[in-house]
Parts: structure tokens; C-alpha cells; sequence
């Protein structure tokens, strides 16, 4: 009991650190690198969402370049296009292009964006990504500053900087920036809060978890106060797209009197996005959904998060170690539970299940939970659980194993030790089980000088239960033998075995005893095979009843006969172990080749006969699984 209890205590104490080392995995998220395919996944498998149709993305694509020359363009062309979406009543214009550098036409571009009142313009941060605070961005300068002519002119700014992760893919933008004690918005959530009637003023960012504009308006934030990028859908399917010198030359074929190429009104109440999209543009990056993705289509579809307040947020770190804590204790209760063959189906639906959840999650509540890490985790539960079982149950077998030698031990003290000479009788008996125990049994008594008896049988069944009852019908058969008849022993020994029988085993008999003063044999058989008599000159003889049930099933009369015998004749009695014994085709032995065999052993020795017997039922077997125990003796006079 003591080592038991100490078994349990090791396996617990080793349970508990599997469970702490699997949940600090989860928590420190060292498998996002895998974890982000699966949210690619989700991201490809949901149906496009809703985009606000006042959403405009107007391309500084390779058509633009051909027209007007080599980029970067002069800046009156921006000024131009930024007449051009007023007059046709645009509510806000956003440039995804830098302003770093003095060109022609800033003067223009500058006094178009002082009148416009409704343009934002970028910069670029110098991140610090070796500061320890990771809770928020920080700053060490600029690396594309706003040129001085441009400062001020604008309705705001922001910074444009998305953070790519470890697989170059743009899942997440930093909503703050902290430089010089200061904090700084990106530029798409300053346009996106004042389109709302909001100033970035106004808000209460709190670094790590969320923005909070309003008591009901919350911006979800990741751990490093990023926010997830809800891309509606592929970037030719989203939003919609304008050429940069399309809108140019219609806003001059207004003015002139010509027909223009796009009508100019679709840009009223527009949010218009302005971006470089050309051939090689350095502005493009991989995204969930495509390889390829302008970043201003980054910005369009943060923009379009926030206006329609339909954010993606990723569960926190308690809760998916909570959820992976569920779904491993789920796992090991079925794996223990539910039979082996049922098991692997249940863990494959568990699997199906948690997929399932982690789709409907994302969509349509926008909701990440972790995938990659919980899937895999389920197969190791299953495997560790699976080792476990095997181990106990290797144990108990090993147990099962030690108790069943025992049981071998006491079941043989209930068969005669030395059988080998009886009188002038030269007898041998052999017993191959087909398990540690079996149900075959055999006995020899000795009445007097002149007379013994001899039993076989062959109870139902195999194994313990079977050994068991045999315990049984030798005990019954020690007691009765000595004062029946040979059919008066099966009789009474039927009887006892019928009374309060509640097993359904029963047993196949046959016994004889033998008087070598006349040479002469009386037998009586219960429901077992004929006894084979082989004569000195090798003759065979099979010695049968007509009537005699097997012991234990019902009230039955047994009959008796008696044989005379000559000297030097072999008498066996066996098993049907060895005629029913099959070879790898399924083939019996059979009466037929039995009764062959032992004429051919007429003058054998009674240890020679039976050590014949077996090994040839062996050889015909070959390698074919012994499925019944097997027993002969061997009688020499």
C-alpha cells in the first residue's frame, strides 16, 4: 500500500509540472510564429466584411508615373488633387506619402493644405524596439520627418509605422507612440477618431490593453499596444480604388468644359486614402491575405475597423491558458474514460470541435484565440495519457502475470505428481495449457495391488473460470472414485456438479479403471472422445458408449463397459486439444491422423507415446496460436 501511495504522489507531483510547463508555454505565446499561420487561416476562410462605402483609395499606380514622370512628383500635382476631392466635397484626405524632403511646388501644395482644412499628412518614427517597456512603442527621432513649409498646415498628423512580425507579414500597426515624454496617435486612428467627432486629446490610452474613447467605445489593444488589422478582404476586393491621375484630369476636364474620365461627385463625404501602389513600391508588404498588400490599404482597412467599431482583439493570456487547461483536462478524462477504440476518434473530434469554436470566434466576433498551440497540445495530452494507461495496464498484466504462475502451481498440485509406474502399468501423462491455466485435468488412483483407475477431462471454457471448475471436478473425483463403479463415479460426480452450478461450465470425462490380474479395462465416458486401445501387433480399437452426457449439465445415466485387454497394448486417452488442433489454414488435426499416429507407436513407451503425440501436433499446428489446452496420457501394459 505504502508503495502504491508513493507511486501515486510521484505520478501526481510529475502531472502537476507537465501542467505548469505546458501553461507556461501558453503564456509566454513562443509558438505565435505558428499561431499567426492560423490566424491567416481564419483570415482567408471568412467572407468578405463590410466596408464603409465612403472609403476611397486613390493609387499612385504605374499608370500615374507613365503620365506625369518620374516619382516623386512635383507637389503641385497633390495640391492639384487635393482641389480636386473638395470641390467635389470629400470630408477627409490622407497622404500615405512622405514629405521628408523640399520639392518643387511645396508652396502650392503648402497653401492647398492650409485652405482644404481636412488633409492629414504623415511621418515616420525611429522605433526603439530595445527599450524595456514593452508595453507601449517608443520613439528614438524621426526617420522621415514633415518638412518644415508643411508643419502646421495640415488638420493633423501621425505617424505611418506598422510593425511587421517575424514572417515579414503587416498584422498589427502601434496605436501610440511614446517620444520625449510625449504620446504620439498613429495617423489613422487621429483621422479615424476626429471623423467620429473625437480628438486623440480626448482619449484614455492605457498601454498594454485598450483605448478608451467612451464608456461604450473601447479599442482593443494587444499586449505591446498594437492593434490588430482587420483586413475586410483581398486588396482588389475591399475598397474603392481611383487612379491618382484619373482624378486629376477629370477635375481639369470640369473646369475646362470637357467631359470628365470619373465622375467627380462619387467622392462626396469620401475618407480618401492616397497612396504610392506602383511596380516595386517599397510601401507593399505580405498580409494575411496576400503577399503582396499597399500599405495604405493597411491604413483603409484600420480606418474602416474604427468607423464601424468592429474590432479584432486576441483573448489574453489567463484566458487561453484557462481554455488550453479545459481542453487538456477534457482530453485526459476521454482518453481514460472511453474504450482504446473509440478514444482516437473522440480526440479527432475534440480537435474538429475546438477548430470549430476558434472559427466561430473570429468570425463573426472578431475574437483570437489561440489555435496552434491548444491543437497540438491535444495529441501530446493524448499520447502522455495513452503512455499512462499502457504503463498501468503493463503493470497490472505484469500482476495478473505473477498470480496466474501461481495459480498454475496450485492448479497442478491438484494433478498427480508421478504418474510413471503403477503396478506392472507403465503410465505418463502431458499437459500443454493454452494460457497459464487451463481446464484439461487428469488422475490416477490406486484402488489395491492389481487395480487402478484413470481420468481424463476436458472442461468448457478457458482460463481461470476454467481452471477453477477443474480445481473442482478433481476434488469431486478423488472423493467418488474410490467407492463407485466406474459409471457410479460419473454419476455422483454429475450430481454435486449440477447442484448450485450457476457458471454454465461443464466437463467432458472419461474413466476407466484397470485390473492387470485378469488384463481387463471397465470404462464409462461423459459426452468425452473414444479411448484409442493400439494392440501389440498395431491395431487400433476406440472404445465408446452410447449414452453419457457431459458432467455438469444435467441429471444423466451413465453406461459402462468393459474391454479386455493383451499385454504390450498402449492405451491412450486424450484432449480434444489434439484433434481440433489447427495448422495456418484452419485445418484440424483430426480423429483420422490421430488414430495413424498412435499405430504407429506400438512399441513406444508410455513417456514416448505422449511426447510423440505432442510434438507432431505441434509440427502440423506450425505457426498457427494454440487456442485449447492439450493433454495425453499414455497407458503401456
Amino acid at each position: 500500500m505504502k508503495d502504491l501511495n508513493k507511486a501515486r504522489v510521484i505520478y501526481s507531483a510529475i502531472g502537476a509540472l507537465l501542467v505548469i510547463f505546458l501553461l507556461l508555454l501558453s503564456y509566454t505565446r513562443i509558438f505565435d510564429v505558428f499561431e499567426h499561420n492560423t490566424l491567416d487561416l481564419r483570415y482567408k476562410l471568412r467572407p468578405l466584411q463590410k466596408v464603409d462605402k465612403n472609403i476611397v483609395i486613390i493609387e499612385i499606380s504605374d499608370d500615374s508615373i507613365e503620365k506625369l514622370g518620374e516619382w516623386p512628383f512635383p507637389r503641385n500635382y497633390h495640391a492639384l488633387l487635393i482641389k480636386a476631392l473638395n470641390s467635389a466635397g470629400a470630408k477627409a484626405i490622407i497622404f500615405d506619402v512622405f514629405f521628408s524632403e523640399k520639392r518643387e511646388g511645396d508652396e502650392d501644395f503648402s497653401k492647398a493644405l492650409k485652405e482644404a482644412d481636412n488633409v492629414y499628412t504623415p511621418y515616420v518614427f525611429d522605433l526603439d524596439f530595445a527599450n524595456p517597456d514593452k508595453r507601449i512603442f517608443h520613439a528614438k527621432g524621426y526617420m522621415a520627418k514633415l518638412i518644415e513649409g508643411l508643419k502646421g498646415k495640415a488638420k493633423g498628423s501621425g505617424f505611418i509605422n506598422v510593425v511587421p512580425d517575424p514572417d515579414g507579414k503587416i498584422r498589427r500597426v502601434p496605436a501610440f507612440v511614446e517620444y520625449n515624454s510625449s504620446i504620439y496617435p498613429h495617423l489613422t486612428v487621429l483621422v479615424s477618431l476626429n471623423y467620429l467627432g473625437y480628438s486623440f486629446q480626448d482619449i484614455n490610452p492605457v498601454p498594454g490593453k485598450e483605448l478608451v474613447v467612451e464608456e461604450d467605445f473601447v479599442i482593443p489593444l494587444l499586449s505591446d499596444s498594437t492593434i490588430l488589422v482587420n483586413y475586410p478582404g483581398q486588396w482588389g476586393k475591399s475598397f474603392r480604388h481611383y487612379s491618382f491621375i484619373d482624378v486629376i484630369q477629370s477635375y481639369l476636364a470640369e473646369i475646362t468644359g470637357q467631359e470628365p474620365e470619373i465622375d467627380l461627385s462619387q467622392f462626396k463625404d469620401a475618407v480618401c486614402f492616397i497612396g504610392f501602389t506602383a511596380t516595386a513600391s517599397p510601401d507593399a508588404h505580405p498580409s494575411p491575405l496576400e503577399p503582396i498588400y499597399p500599405g495604405v490599404g493597411v491604413h483603409a482597412s484600420i480606418f474602416n475597423s474604427m468607423a464601424s467599431k468592429s474590432f479584432l482583439h486576441r483573448m489574453n493570456k489567463w484566458w487561453n491558458m484557462a481554455i488550453l487547461l479545459f481542453v487538456c483536462s477534457i482530453t485526459g478524462f476521454i482518453t481514460f474514460r472511453v474504450k482504446k477504440r473509440f478514444s482516437f476518434a473522440s480526440i479527432v473530434i475534440i480537435m474538429a470541435a475546438y477548430l470549430a469554436m476558434a472559427f466561430v470566434f473570429f468570425w463573426p466576433f472578431g475574437i483570437w484565440v489561440d489555435l496552434f498551440y491548444p491543437l497540438t497540445i491535444i495529441p501530446v495530452i493524448y499520447i502522455i495519457c495513452m503512455f499512462k494507461k499502457y504503463v498501468d495496464e503493463t503493470q497490472k498484466r505484469e500482476l495478473l502475470e505473477k498470480e496466474l504462475d501461481i495459480a498454475k502451481d496450485i492448479q497442478q498440485s491438484f494433478l498427480p505428481s508421478d504418474v510413471s509406474k503403477v503396478g506392472n502399468l507403465d503410465i505418463h501423462a502431458e499437459m500443454v495449457t493454452a494460457h497459464q491455466v487451463g481446464g484439461d485435468l487428469y488422475d490416477v488412483v490406486k484402488f489395491d495391488d492389481n487395480r487402478i483407475g484413470v481420468m481424463i477431462g476436458d472442461v468448457s471454457g478457458k482460463g481461470v473460470p476454467a481452471a477453477l471448475y477443474m480445481a473442482r471436478v478433481v476434488s469431486d473425483f478423488k472423493i467418488f472414485s474410490k467407492s463407485n463403479s466406474a459409471s457410479g463415479t460419473l454419476k455422483n460426480i454429475n450430481e454435486e456438479l449440477i447442484e448450485g452450478n450457476s457458471s454454465g461450465l461443464f466437463v467432458t470425462v472419461a474413466f476407466m479403471e484397470i485390473d492387470t490380474s485378469i488384463n481387463k479395462l471397465t470404462f464409462s465416458i461423459g459426452g468425452h472422445l473414444p479411448v484409442l486401445v493400439v494392440g501389440p501387433e498395431g491395431n487400433v480399437e476406440l472404445l465408446d458408449v452410447e449414452e453419457g452426457l457431459p458432467l455438469g449439465m444435467m441429471e444423466s445415466n451413465f453406461l459402462e463397459k468393459t474391454y479386455e485387454y493383451k499385454p504390450g497394448s498402449i492405451i491412450v486417452l486424450y484432449t480434444d486439444g489434439v484433434t481440433e488442433a489447427m495448422n495456418v489454414n484452419n485445418e484440424m488435426f483430426g480423429m483420422d491422423r490421430l488414430v495413424e499416429l498412435v499405430k504407429s507407436l506400438k512399441g513406444c513407451s508410455a513417456k514416448e507415446v505422449t511426447a510423440l503425440v505432442q510434438k507432431e501436433v505441434a509440427k502440423y499446428a506450425g505457426k498457427a496460436p494454440q487456442h485449447d489446452d492439450i493433454t495425453v496420457v499414455a497407458i503401456r501394459t
